[in-house]
């Protein structure tokens, strides 16, 4: 019974400490204006096109916060090819150069390549686009934003692909892979 309460009591204090990280790493952010310096710098390279290249905004005109729905809504009328991502990710960095590729494909057609970034700092994001000359449009959603898309498409894991028709309809919640070649890009093809 003893080691009963013991295991009980260890759990109750390892939450509790889970808990106390997440707010002191919220307070610390916010009183170094960490968090305001990234909104800032998003905010700014949100509005940038760089050779095809869009870097979303997160929030809307009225300043709501933008979530997935709203980015896929402004692309309504288009097939979108929805990639889950992060620069961090090795085998989604692998799936860049056939990504591109895919992207050369269907340059020419109404098809949106949209990269759904995971990254824990806008910085690396921005530069881990420019780096690898990712041409799409990239969005760096809110911790809030990614958590929401995250629980309604179980996205537990990341490379992360999604294909959305041209009405706005989510038709393939785990997509192929860009390097998948033709089974991708047929799957699309039908949705033109």
């Amino acid at each position: 019974m003893k080691k009963l309460i013991l295991f009980f009591a260890l759990i109750i204090v390892a939450a509790s400490c889970t808990s106390e990280k997440k707010h002191a790493n919220a307070a610390d952010s916010d009183a170094t204006g960490e968090n305001t310096q990234a909104t800032e710098e998003i905010t700014e390279t949100a509005t940038t096109t760089h050779s095809d290249k869009i870097f979303v905004e997160q929030t809307n005109a009225d300043g709501s916060l933008k979530m997935f729905e709203d980015v896929l809504a402004e692309h309504k009328g288009k097939v979108i090819y929805v990639d889950f991502w992060a620069t961090w990710c090795p085998p989604c960095r692998g799936e860049m150069p056939s990504s591109q590729k895919l992207h050369t494909q269907f340059e020419d057609k109404d098809v949106v390549f949209l990269y759904i970034s995971f990254d824990r700092a806008a910085e690396a994001w921005k530069k881990g686009v420019e780096k690898m000359d990712i041409k799409g449009v990239h969005y760096y959603p809110s911790a809030d934003a990614n958590q929401a898309v995250s629980t309604k498409y179980g996205i537990t894991s990341i490379p992360r692909y999604m294909l959305v028709d041209k009405t706005g309809k989510v038709i393939n919640q785990n997509a192929p892979r860009p390097s998948s070649g033709q089974v991708i890009a047929g799957l699309i093809e039908q949705n033109l």
